[in-house]
């Protein structure tokens, strides 16, 4: 099982995993670029926002969050929302879009240089 948010005190501003590694940096990118995010509905995008907002002023959520509901949250909210505005973006501006975005860029420009 995992460990209860109410257990402990974390703080979610900074990464989640060691970034003085090049594992831990890898982890943060990929769970900030996940493109699986992008599936996730308004509902869900709205709730991650709260649970990460809350949290921040000292509010758990729910008594029975776990750490990695909270990590997943934030990773959320992150990928969707701008940093300083705390906007949704469009779904083509979000981290989450980057990964898919830049192979569709990148597939177009190899096919015209080939054909070229």
């Amino acid at each position: 099982m995992s460990q209860l948010v109410g257990d402990s005190k974390i703080n979610i501003e900074d990464p989640r995993y060691d970034q003085e590694t090049y594992s831990g940096r890898a982890k943060h990118f990929f769970l900030t670029t996940n493109p699986l995010n992008l599936l996730a509905n308004d509902h869900k995008l709205n709730e991650a926002k709260a649970i990460v907002e809350n949290y921040r002023h000292g509010v758990v959520s729910r008594p029975d969050m776990t750490l990695d509901e909270l990590w997943g949250a934030k990773y959320l909210y992150d990928s969707a929302f701008h940093p300083e505005t705390k906007e949704k973006m469009f779904i083509l501006g979000r981290m989450s879009a980057q990964v898919p975005c830049n192979m569709l860029i990148t597939g177009f420009m190899l096919t015209v240089k080939l054909n070229n």
